[in-house]
């Protein structure tokens, strides 16, 4: 989601969440839509975390210390857009920077799911049913319980 789209959401939830036995908690737009341009990023960013730390980003888990702008100029540096990493949608083929980790999970598996997220049918929990992700490739864990 974009910055602005992040804030409409928690106003919606601070808004609309009216019973005590429900706490809310979040992070910052900003610090959301870097975590997501980083989970999502490739080497390239590489640079933009030498050339953020070199302009003083550091703790920037702590609001005080985070300098957002600082980020953005460090993205611009590398002629690199945030948004190009946290807010697009992929297509399926993409070649993704983590394609290379065999975790044992199969791609194919992960397309199937998201294509079932997107169609909102859940899949049934592991000890119910196996779903054929290609993790029983390894030994160890529920598979192979």
């Amino acid at each position: 989601d974009s910055i602005e789209t992040i804030l409409e959401k928690q106003k919606y939830l601070r808004e609309n969440i009216r019973t005590k036995k429900i706490s809310l908690s979040w992070h910052d737009s900003q610090t959301s839509m870097l975590e997501a341009a980083f989970a999502r990023g490739d080497r390239r960013l590489s640079n933009v975390i030498e050339h953020a730390w070199k302009s003083g980003c550091k703790f920037d888990s702590w609001s005080e210390y985070f300098k957002f702008d600082n980020w953005l100029a460090a993205f611009e540096k590398e002629n690199l857009s945030p948004e190009f990493y946290a807010n697009r949608k992929r297509d399926f083929d993409e070649v993704l920077p983590w394609d290379h980790i065999d975790t044992g999970v199969t791609k194919k598996f992960l397309i199937r799911e998201a294509q079932r997220a997107y169609s909102s049918e859940s899949t049934k929990n592991c000890r119910q049913a196996c779903s054929s992700c290609g993790a029983a490739s390894f030994t160890g864990g529920i598979c192979n319980e």
